[in-house]
């Protein structure tokens, strides 16, 4: 299974996977030139927006 490369709106890019509750995370490849999240650093791993992606 090969990684996805997503790019968020902030313009970072993240490779996604999915944790073991079943959640979509995705680790910083590249920070965005615009990007204001301090989080945002390459190698970081963040939890991907959205309701699809909530444990439930």
């Amino acid at each position: 299974m090969s990684a996805e490369i997503v790019q968020l709106s902030c313009g970072c890019r993240v490779t996604t996977r999915r944790d073991f509750l079943g959640r979509v995370v995705g680790t910083i490849v590249e920070r965005g030139a615009s990007c204001a999240r301090p989080d945002h650093a390459p190698g970081q791993q963040v939890v991907m927006p959205g309701r699809e992606n909530a444990a439930g």
